[in-house]
């Protein structure tokens, strides 16, 4: 299972800050800035960063169900430097996303 961990946790660093290239970070620092300042609303943040997963997903697929895999049988938090309370995360949008990958791969 996936979880929302914060920075000083033991887990997967997905900022873009720390570690760029990974496949859950963000790509952009403006968009990471106007969530983070109420630039944006959370809809408007979730919808760009799933589109971002969507499209990555096209091209790093197999990476994404290597990463589900580690979720299947422990727990994984995805580090972010939000609160772990932060609904406007995207730590908290990419755990939701690959429990449901974990699912699907669960169900083959």
């Amino acid at each position: 299972m996936f979880l929302k961990g914060t920075i000083k946790d033991t887990g997967i660093d997905i900022t873009i800050k720390n570690n760029p290239d990974h496949i859950l970070a963000p790509n952009d620092w403006n968009m990471v800035y106007k969530v983070k300042f109420n630039k944006i609303s959370v809809i408007e943040y979730r919808y760009w960063y799933l589109n971002l997963i969507k499209d990555r997903w096209e091209h790093r697929k197999s990476e994404f169900i290597e990463l589900a895999r580690t979720g299947l049988d422990k727990d994984v938090k995805l580090k972010c430097f939000c609160a772990n309370t932060s609904d406007r995360c995207h730590a908290h949008f990419a755990s939701e996303f690959m429990n449901i990958l974990v699912n699907k791969i669960n169900k083959v």
